[in-house]
């Protein structure tokens, strides 16, 4: 059943493309693929009301909010799931009386962007358009042509410049650092590691989260780093893990693809911790928690946003600063762990920690810097 886990998995790589890049100072993408001939859509489906709504709208103010969502990879892939998850939660919660739906475009590639960005608005059934923030040059070339669209990108590696383009971000340090303290309490080689995608301020960030979780437990533990230099590439990232693995590596956050399990499932007694989503289903047998991304403040301030517009004629005036929340604002969090791998009172200690970032006694800086 591992096997066959991985092998379905493998093949969401056919359908995979370039992924967002989330450093400061984002590279030039490489040369882009051939333009596809037409983006590929799914409706998703329209999730079940709340229990407790908000009061309806008045008769002249609108009753439904219709989202597009851009994405340069698979629907299924985390960062996609995290930002659909989230959507379908502040949908169920019917702000403003609101009926609010979406529609998602999978697979774009950075050449495809700016065109397929400019049919959609075109159509005029979008109210707000969200892209992965490897569009958001694009966003910024065609805005201007649709005032009344809420224009957003998502992630880092970007600047914003205000308007109707509002910037996304998420940070997940926090949740690393609680992935952290179950690591250290699991290592048996007094090692731990990582997988990661660039050394860039947003993949370091979680990582530098996660070795000082680590360190609150077990100030002596060693700690390794190997960057794939790849936003997806199970392959890479399979391989990687191995040679962390052999060096003494006995738990490892894979903060890339899938591939880092594979390691883990091959070796003997090495854990793992998912990125960006719960991952644990994909390999219960090594997944011990989850580092994970929730959009659901971020996409509130949107909708408050547009509704402003709509209903007050207020300008859009996204901040020049990026729009995040840490945890304690619910931007970010852990997986609950897997009971079946983390002992009860380890459980324990992690829920406690959490708790106390919660309630402001415990604070984890973001450190984006070189990994420590």
């Amino acid at each position: 059943m591992i096997r066959l886990t991985i092998r379905l998995l493998a093949a969401v790589l056919a359908f995979s493309t370039v992924l967002v890049a989330c450093g400061d100072d984002e590279p030039e993408p490489a040369a882009a693929p051939e333009p596809a001939e037409a983006p590929a859509t799914t409706a998703d489906p329209e999730p079940a009301p709340a229990e407790e709504a908000p009061e309806p709208a008045a008769s002249e103010d609108p009753t439904s909010l219709h989202i597009a969502i851009i994405f340069a990879a698979p629907a299924d892939d985390t960062w996609s799931t995290s930002l659909l998850g989230a959507l379908n939660r502040v949908a169920a919660e019917a702000p403003y009386g609101l009926d609010i739906t979406h529609e998602h475009f999978e697979n774009i590639s950075y050449a495809d962007g700016e065109r397929v960005l400019r049919q959609t608005a075109e159509t005029g059934d979008f109210d707000m358009i969200i892209a992965h923030s490897t569009f958001s040059d694009s966003i910024y070339a065609i805005r201007d042509d649709f005032p009344d669209i809420l224009w957003s990108f998502t992630g880092s590696g970007n600047e914003g410049r205000g308007g109707n383009a509002y910037w996304l971000d998420v940070l997940p340090h926090e949740a690393a650092y609680l992935a952290g303290i179950a690591a250290g309490h699991l290592s048996e080689t007094g090692m731990i590691g990582s997988v990661a995608a660039f050394p860039f301020p947003n993949v370091n960030g979680p990582i530098n989260g996660f070795f000082e979780g680590a360190r609150s437990v077990r100030p002596d533990i060693e700690t390794r780093v190997t960057y794939i230099e790849s936003w997806f590439d199970p392959a890479a990232a399979q391989e990687a893990g191995a040679a962390l693995i052999e060096e003494g590596a006995d738990s490892l956050y894979a903060a890339s693809t899938f591939g880092t399990f594979q390691a883990a499932l091959e070796a003997d007694r090495v854990f793992t911790i998912g990125d960006l989503d719960d991952q644990e289903a994909l390999a219960p047998e090594v997944v011990i928690t989850s580092v994970m991304i929730l959009w659901d403040p971020g996409l509130r301030v949107l909708v408050d946003a547009w509704w402003a517009h709509e209903t007050a004629g207020e300008p859009y005036d996204a901040p020049a600063e990026r729009i995040h929340f840490y945890m304690a604002e619910g931007g970010a969090d852990i997986a609950p762990l897997n009971e079946a791998l983390v002992p009860a009172d380890v459980i324990a200690e992690v829920n406690a920690a959490r708790d106390q970032i919660l309630n402001g006694d415990l604070v984890v800086e973001f450190n984006p810097g070189d990994i420590t």
